[in-house]
């Protein structure tokens, strides 16, 4: 009897079994990709949060350094400035963090000027010095400074006048940093982030008299105050002169990472922000709640 034979056989799969494999693969991409992006978007939040808080704690181990005094937004000296020697706020406590990248937010993609971009007419293009005080003008840390170290001028003079950290009433309800952007055009933000941000609204009115809330310190009662722009723009112009959002931008899916006076940070909305203000645009709308309104630290 002869061995028998035994034929083997592979089948492949048809045309309609593979696009129906296909089809399943593309469904079940669909779902997860929503969910990739989500879970690497909360990622960079977390990491926002992380950054925004040393910088925080940065900012008071500072101020435990020189007085209890909230540092300056930037400090020239009596001599002539210049990149050696002018300072802005983001360059004063980078000795309390080590790393500039802190600054940046994870979710700011946006374009940002190139190191050498000098943006002070004392600067020199080039210099080391010059190259961290720009970038320092780009950090999504807006700083809260109207309130906690704003510029005043007296007798003709700028001068600095930031506050004590005992000064402030509800430290765990005043803002000192958030989230910022330098420019937004047509809805998109570019140009990195702003190391200032201004207030919502920034007048009060106390028994029918207006009152600016800027000057409220016997300091700096009547003086004139320094701001970059006057109050906040609602429009997305591009030949706007006010700034979008006072340069509080919500890079975390129509939030915004809020760094209170003790140190603590949390999520909130642009809306939230604005609580205890009757906003307006330009500074017209009046402050109409003192404790919702966690801007003013009084």
């Amino acid at each position: 009897m002869g061995a028998s034979r035994v034929k083997n056989t592979h089948r492949a799969f048809t045309l309609a079994e593979l696009l129906v494999v296909l089809a399943i693969v593309a469904v079940v991409a669909g779902i997860m990709f929503p969910v990739f992006l989500t879970v690497k978007a909360s990622a960079k939040k977390t990491q926002c949060i992380s950054n925004l808080r040393q910088i925080s704690q940065a900012t008071l181990m500072y101020a435990s350094d020189y007085d209890d005094y909230f540092v300056l937004v930037n400090h020239q000296p009596a001599e002539e400035p210049n990149s050696h020697n002018d300072r802005t706020w983001v360059q004063m406590i980078l000795p309390y963090i080590h790393s500039f990248g802190i600054f940046q937010c994870p979710s700011d993609a946006s374009d940002r000027p190139k190191p050498e971009t000098s943006f002070d007419q004392d600067l020199v293009p080039g210099d080391i010095y010059s190259q961290f005080y720009s970038a320092s003008l780009r950090t999504n840390a807006g700083y809260n400074f109207e309130y906690l170290a704003p510029i005043v001028k007296i007798r003709g003079e700028w001068t600095a006048l930031p506050k004590q950290t005992e000064s402030i009433g509800d430290p765990s309800g005043t803002l000192m940093f958030v989230d910022s952007v330098f420019s937004v055009k047509n809805g998109r933000p570019e140009g990195g982030g702003s190391w200032l941000v201004v207030p919502p609204c920034r007048y009060e009115e106390h028994g029918g008299v207006v009152v600016d809330s800027f000057t409220s310190s016997p300091a700096s009662r009547g003086a004139e105050v320094f701001s970059p722009n006057e109050g906040w723009d609602l429009l997305d112009q591009i030949d706007s002169p006010g700034l979008l959002y006072g340069g509080a931008w919500p890079w975390h899916s129509g939030h915004m990472n809020v760094a209170r006076t003790d140190g603590s940070v949390r999520t909130m909305s642009l809306q939230s922000l604005t609580a205890g203000c009757d906003l307006q645009e330009n500074w017209r709308g009046e402050i109409v709640n003192d404790q919702l309104y966690m801007w003013d630290p009084q």
